[in-house]
């Protein structure tokens, strides 16, 4: 690839995360065709795009007047799609094994030589499931939801991933406003989902034993943890604490933590009561009357402020 501007870009899926994807995608002045299997899904897709973007232009995040020649360069099609003319291929269709193998098997003779390909995958393992053809120049590229509002992707290489697939990949990435950070080589979960992952088994230990409400749990942690981890992260926070002391702290065997990952007890109880959520309007907490693109809304706009002052943390404090 010559080079990262105005590039076409096939979104294969355009659920949870595609609607956004296309969003960012063509935000950052790309070519977008968003395929799905399912109509309906597809035509959704193009109405959370609109009332995204309403929402960043009223929070002052884009300029009204782009709107529409971002919409312009979102193009939904139905498979079967050719991959022949796109310099990108982003797969973000269903978690599942078999799935995913078919798609990359069917779509890998139809990608130019030197196009890009990459799977948004949160844990699957896809360069055992993909054709050797496209080997050098496949990646997991993680982002994030909203991935317009959460910067974050995590670049993961395969075992035979060219360096210069990946460099581009990261300057893309970035170009478009997101934080990439790149992975040696495949993990499942990757870092963030490794790392919620511990923190969720500790929260539903908590729940599940009675040793505290879910609201008390989320007091805490805001008034702990939100305020330390925008400044110092998870690994300087260390130094801080001083190593000497971190080395007397593991070595403490009184806090015996859960070690393994099962069902939950409170979780299970809720679904069968039809909590699921911010979807069903009721989960841990009860959203009332209001509707999910309000519940959105809101958590957009929080968010749209929480990250403006992360910038302004990190270039104060993470630059020196």
């Amino acid at each position: 690839m010559k080079n990262i501007e105005n590039l076409r870009i096939l979104i294969a899926g355009a659920g949870t995360m595609g609607h956004g994807l296309a969003l960012l995608m063509a935000r950052a002045g790309h070519d977008v065709t968003l395929s799905d299997l399912d109509d309906s899904i597809l035509q959704k897709a193009l109405g959370l795009v609109e009332s995204r973007l309403e929402m960043l232009a009223d929070s002052g995040q884009v300029d009204p007047s782009r709107i529409p020649g971002i919409l312009a360069r979102i193009h939904p099609v139905k498979p079967p799609v050719g991959a022949g003319d796109m310099d990108f291929v982003l797969e973000t269709i269903s978690e599942d094994v078999e799935i995913k193998r078919a798609f990359f098997q069917k779509i890998a003779p139809t990608i130019r030589a030197d196009a890009l390909v990459a799977s948004n995958t949160s844990y699957l393992n896809v360069f055992a499931l993909a054709p050797d053809e496209i080997q050098d120049r496949l990646l997991i590229c993680h982002f994030f939801s909203p991935p317009y509002l959460l910067p974050l992707v995590e670049i993961v290489k395969g075992p035979v991933t060219d360096e210069r697939h990946v460099e581009t990949a990261r300057q893309l990435l970035a170009a478009a406003g997101q934080t990439p950070v790149v992975l040696e080589k495949f993990i499942p979960g990757f870092i963030v989902n490794r790392l919620q992952r511990a923190l969720g088994r500790e929260i539903l230990h908590l729940i599940d034993g009675g040793y505290a409400q879910p609201e008390q749990i989320d007091k805490a942690v805001l008034a702990s943890l939100g305020v330390r981890l925008p400044v110092l992260g998870v690994v300087r926070r260390y130094d801080f604490a001083g190593l000497d002391f971190t080395e007397k702290v593991l070595s403490n065997p009184s806090i015996e933590l859960a070690d393994k990952d099962g069902p939950s007890r409170t979780v299970s109880r809720l679904v069968a009561e039809g909590r699921l959520g911010v979807k069903s309007g009721k989960g841990f907490y009860d959203y009332g009357d209001r509707t999910l693109d309000e519940i959105y809304s809101r958590r957009d706009r929080l968010l749209i402020k929480t990250r403006r002052l992360i910038e302004e943390i990190k270039k104060e404090f993470w630059a020196g």
